[in-house]
Protein backbone atom coordinates (compact mmCIF):
# COMPACT_ATOMS: atom_id res chain seq x y z
CA UNK A 1 0.00 0.00 0.00
CA UNK A 2 1.39 3.21 -0.92
CA UNK A 3 2.07 5.80 2.05
CA UNK A 4 -0.35 8.10 0.21
CA UNK A 5 -3.11 6.17 -0.50
CA UNK A 6 -6.53 7.40 0.83
CA UNK A 7 -6.99 6.05 4.53
CA UNK A 8 -9.16 6.26 7.40
CA UNK A 9 -7.58 8.56 9.87
CA UNK A 10 -8.98 8.44 13.20
CA UNK A 11 -8.62 11.83 14.99
CA UNK A 12 -9.18 12.81 18.50
CA UNK A 13 -10.38 16.55 19.17
CA UNK A 14 -10.08 18.35 22.19
CA UNK A 15 -11.43 21.78 23.48
CA UNK A 16 -8.54 23.57 25.32
CA UNK A 17 -9.05 26.20 28.05
CA UNK A 18 -11.95 24.21 29.65
CA UNK A 19 -11.81 22.06 32.21
CA UNK A 20 -12.65 19.16 32.03
CA UNK A 21 -12.04 19.18 28.38
CA UNK A 22 -14.57 18.08 26.19
CA UNK A 23 -13.26 15.99 23.53
CA UNK A 24 -14.48 13.87 20.25
CA UNK A 25 -13.01 11.15 18.13
CA UNK A 26 -14.13 10.84 14.68
CA UNK A 27 -13.10 8.71 11.19
CA UNK A 28 -12.37 10.61 8.04
CA UNK A 29 -10.89 10.27 4.79
CA UNK A 30 -7.25 11.61 4.29
CA UNK A 31 -8.02 12.37 0.76
CA UNK A 32 -10.42 15.57 2.36
CA UNK A 33 -9.40 18.82 2.86
CA UNK A 34 -9.34 21.05 6.04
CA UNK A 35 -12.71 22.28 4.99
CA UNK A 36 -14.23 18.54 5.35
CA UNK A 37 -12.52 18.76 8.46
CA UNK A 38 -14.15 21.60 9.65
CA UNK A 39 -17.21 20.65 9.38
CA UNK A 40 -16.98 17.15 11.17
CA UNK A 41 -15.46 19.04 14.12
CA UNK A 42 -18.66 21.58 13.67
CA UNK A 43 -20.82 18.77 13.97
CA UNK A 44 -19.08 17.07 16.98
CA UNK A 45 -18.98 20.02 18.95
CA UNK A 46 -22.59 20.89 17.81
CA UNK A 47 -21.29 24.31 16.85
CA UNK A 48 -23.57 26.19 14.95
CA UNK A 49 -20.82 27.34 11.96
CA UNK A 50 -21.46 31.31 12.36
CA UNK A 51 -18.07 32.30 12.53
CA UNK A 52 -14.69 32.94 11.11
CA UNK A 53 -12.34 29.72 11.45
CA UNK A 54 -8.87 28.79 10.71
CA UNK A 55 -6.14 25.79 10.98
CA UNK A 56 -2.87 25.94 12.55
CA UNK A 57 -0.92 23.29 11.55
CA UNK A 58 3.16 23.71 12.88
CA UNK A 59 4.10 26.91 11.97
CA UNK A 60 1.57 27.78 9.52
CA UNK A 61 -2.14 28.73 9.00
CA UNK A 62 -4.64 27.95 7.03
CA UNK A 63 -7.44 30.42 6.41
CA UNK A 64 -10.40 30.87 3.89
CA UNK A 65 -8.86 33.47 1.33
CA UNK A 66 -12.43 35.03 0.23
CA UNK A 67 -12.47 38.99 -1.55
CA UNK A 68 -15.07 39.99 0.93
CA UNK A 69 -13.56 38.75 4.33
CA UNK A 70 -9.72 38.19 3.25
CA UNK A 71 -7.10 40.40 5.11
CA UNK A 72 -3.31 39.14 4.46
CA UNK A 73 -1.63 39.36 7.61
CA UNK A 74 1.27 42.11 7.62
CA UNK A 75 3.33 39.94 10.16
CA UNK A 76 4.45 36.31 10.59
CA UNK A 77 3.94 33.85 7.80
CA UNK A 78 1.81 34.05 4.73
CA UNK A 79 -1.70 32.32 5.83
CA UNK A 80 -2.33 29.28 3.30
CA UNK A 81 -5.59 28.73 1.06
CA UNK A 82 -7.37 26.49 3.54
CA UNK A 83 -9.12 24.63 0.20
CA UNK A 84 -6.14 23.15 -1.02
CA UNK A 85 -4.57 21.47 2.12
CA UNK A 86 -5.54 17.63 1.79
CA UNK A 87 -5.85 15.63 5.36
CA UNK A 88 -3.09 13.01 3.93
CA UNK A 89 -0.32 15.07 6.00
CA UNK A 90 -1.47 12.83 8.70
CA UNK A 91 -0.03 10.17 6.89
CA UNK A 92 3.16 11.40 7.31
CA UNK A 93 5.99 9.72 9.86
CA UNK A 94 5.45 12.96 12.05
CA UNK A 95 2.93 15.18 12.08
CA UNK A 96 3.52 18.72 13.59
CA UNK A 97 0.59 20.15 16.32
CA UNK A 98 -2.79 20.65 14.93
CA UNK A 99 -5.05 23.31 16.40
CA UNK A 100 -8.14 24.22 14.68
CA UNK A 101 -9.84 27.93 15.91
CA UNK A 102 -13.48 28.60 15.84
CA UNK A 103 -15.28 31.64 16.67
CA UNK A 104 -12.59 34.67 16.33
CA UNK A 105 -13.13 36.54 19.92
CA UNK A 106 -14.65 33.70 21.91
CA UNK A 107 -11.01 31.45 20.24
CA UNK A 108 -12.12 28.11 20.56
CA UNK A 109 -9.28 26.44 20.21
CA UNK A 110 -9.39 23.03 19.29
CA UNK A 111 -6.62 20.47 19.29
CA UNK A 112 -5.98 17.56 17.08
CA UNK A 113 -4.50 14.76 17.10
CA UNK A 114 -3.82 11.47 15.39
CA UNK A 115 -4.96 7.94 17.12
CA UNK A 116 -4.40 5.59 14.58
CA UNK A 117 -4.78 4.95 10.44
CA UNK A 118 -6.22 2.06 8.80
CA UNK A 119 -7.13 1.29 4.70
CA UNK A 120 -10.74 2.16 4.01
CA UNK A 121 -13.75 -0.55 3.92
CA UNK A 122 -15.62 -0.90 0.83
CA UNK A 123 -19.05 1.23 1.19
CA UNK A 124 -17.45 2.80 4.27
CA UNK A 125 -19.62 5.71 5.32
CA UNK A 126 -17.55 8.55 6.49
CA UNK A 127 -17.07 10.97 8.62
CA UNK A 128 -17.69 8.80 11.37
CA UNK A 129 -18.65 10.12 14.98
CA UNK A 130 -16.91 7.25 17.49
CA UNK A 131 -17.20 8.67 20.82
CA UNK A 132 -16.44 11.48 23.14
CA UNK A 133 -16.89 12.62 26.46
CA UNK A 134 -18.49 16.18 28.44
CA UNK A 135 -20.57 18.50 26.47
CA UNK A 136 -19.60 21.66 24.19
CA UNK A 137 -20.12 25.06 25.33
CA UNK A 138 -23.33 26.85 23.63
CA UNK A 139 -22.54 29.27 20.70
CA UNK A 140 -21.37 32.69 21.29
CA UNK A 141 -21.29 31.97 25.31
CA UNK A 142 -18.38 34.40 25.24
CA UNK A 143 -15.19 32.32 24.97
CA UNK A 144 -13.08 29.89 27.66
CA UNK A 145 -13.93 32.59 30.77
CA UNK A 146 -17.43 32.89 30.26
CA UNK A 147 -18.14 29.28 29.67
CA UNK A 148 -17.07 28.58 33.32
CA UNK A 149 -19.32 31.48 34.70
CA UNK A 150 -22.26 30.11 32.71
CA UNK A 151 -21.50 26.59 33.84
CA UNK A 152 -21.52 27.83 37.44
CA UNK A 153 -24.85 30.15 36.95
CA UNK A 154 -26.68 27.65 35.09
CA UNK A 155 -26.63 25.49 37.88
CA UNK A 156 -27.41 27.75 41.24
CA UNK A 157 -30.91 29.75 40.96
CA UNK A 158 -29.89 32.07 43.21
CA UNK A 159 -26.69 33.43 40.83
CA UNK A 160 -26.53 36.84 39.53
CA UNK A 161 -26.31 35.48 35.95
CA UNK A 162 -28.84 32.59 36.25
CA UNK A 163 -30.99 34.00 34.32
CA UNK A 164 -28.95 34.80 31.31
CA UNK A 165 -27.55 31.30 31.70
CA UNK A 166 -30.83 29.44 31.31
CA UNK A 167 -31.21 31.55 27.98
CA UNK A 168 -27.52 31.18 26.40
CA UNK A 169 -27.89 27.47 26.18
CA UNK A 170 -30.04 25.24 24.24
CA UNK A 171 -33.03 23.75 26.79
CA UNK A 172 -31.50 20.76 27.71
CA UNK A 173 -28.17 21.20 28.13
CA UNK A 174 -25.88 19.46 30.70
CA UNK A 175 -22.32 19.13 31.51
CA UNK A 176 -22.75 15.40 31.52
CA UNK A 177 -24.82 15.04 28.21
CA UNK A 178 -22.99 15.15 24.67
CA UNK A 179 -26.11 14.49 22.98
CA UNK A 180 -25.31 11.47 20.48
CA UNK A 181 -27.98 11.50 19.00
CA UNK A 182 -27.61 14.57 17.45
CA UNK A 183 -24.06 13.93 16.10
CA UNK A 184 -25.50 11.06 14.62
CA UNK A 185 -27.91 12.86 12.41
CA UNK A 186 -25.28 15.60 11.63
CA UNK A 187 -22.55 12.66 10.69
CA UNK A 188 -25.34 11.31 8.49
CA UNK A 189 -25.74 14.45 6.58
CA UNK A 190 -22.23 14.71 5.85
CA UNK A 191 -21.97 11.25 4.61
CA UNK A 192 -25.00 12.00 1.91
CA UNK A 193 -22.92 15.01 1.02
CA UNK A 194 -22.33 14.82 -2.62
CA UNK A 195 -20.34 18.45 -2.24
CA UNK A 196 -20.02 20.81 0.49
CA UNK A 197 -22.39 23.37 1.72
CA UNK A 198 -21.11 26.88 2.00
CA UNK A 199 -20.70 27.63 5.51
CA UNK A 200 -23.18 29.78 6.62
CA UNK A 201 -21.01 32.88 7.80
CA UNK A 202 -20.09 33.36 4.36
CA UNK A 203 -23.74 32.84 3.26
CA UNK A 204 -24.98 35.36 6.11
CA UNK A 205 -22.42 37.71 5.91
Amino acid sequence: MSKKEPQVLRLKITLEHVDPAPWREIDIRSDKTLPHLHDAIQAAFLWNDLHLWDFEIGDRKYQVKSEEFWIEPMFGPAVMEVTRKRLDFFLNSKVPLVVYTYDFGDDWAHRIELISKRPIEPNEALPHFVGGQWATPPEDIGGPPMYEVFKEAREDASHLEHDWAEEAGYVDWSHNEMHADVFSKQFAKLQRQKTRRTSRWVLDG
